[in-house]
């Protein structure tokens, strides 16, 4: 491990993923997107209730200080939906006198491990939530990763997390392979110099 600053990162998605940033023009970006595609369906209703979820879910990105998501936007066969999953890329810097690692494990929620990579050590959180009510059969899981800068004791680093959407009868092997993505996904994961 380099006592080095990194100059940034890279990560790597399957074609079919855009990256929005989370500022205006990724706002307008992913808008845009969505008015489309709802207007394909021919569901011009349903325009205004996606722009006002689309602006109350980026304050609330804003605030927890992501700095992108990352979303599917092609289906993987012609007669399927895009993959129920999202990233969300968040620099973190841990309190006054805390490591990353400290800090990663104190917000972490559900199953934490850590393991060693060719980058250093990742910390992984997987958790799993169920919808209320009418979304009651909804399971919302959680997979988050630590990843802290690659310099001993420091407190930043990113947090990469992915949020995995499925129905109570959604095959069990799709779900292990969407979380099997996810890890994957985060494999690619490298500091820049």
């Amino acid at each position: 491990m380099s006592d080095e600053e990194p100059g940034g990162f890279s990560i790597l998605f399957p074609p079919g993923w855009s990256r929005y940033f989370v500022d205006d023009e990724g706002r307008k970006a992913l808008t845009a997107r969505m008015s489309a595609q709802i207007r394909a369906l021919g569901r011009p209703d349903l325009d205004l209730e996606a722009r006002m979820l689309i602006n109350q879910q980026w304050k609330q990105l804003q605030t927890r200080r992501v700095g992108a998501v990352y979303l599917p936007d092609a289906p993987v066969a012609e007669d399927s939906a895009p993959l129920p999953m999202s990233f969300a890329l968040i620099q973190h810097r841990a309190r006054p006198g805390v490591d990353f690692e400290s800090s990663f494990r104190d917000m972490a929620h559900g199953r934490l491990e850590s393991f060693d990579t060719v980058i250093g050590r990742v910390l992984r959180a997987e958790s799993e939530r169920r919808g209320k009510d009418e979304l009651k059969e909804v399971i919302g899981r959680q997979v988050d990763y630590g990843i802290p800068l690659p310099i001993p004791g420091d407190g930043r680093g990113m947090i990469v997390s992915a949020s995995i959407t499925t129905l109570d009868d959604t095959d069990p092997n799709l779900v292990a392979g969407l979380v099997e993505l996810a890890d994957t996904i985060v494999e690619t994961f490298r500091w820049r110099a």
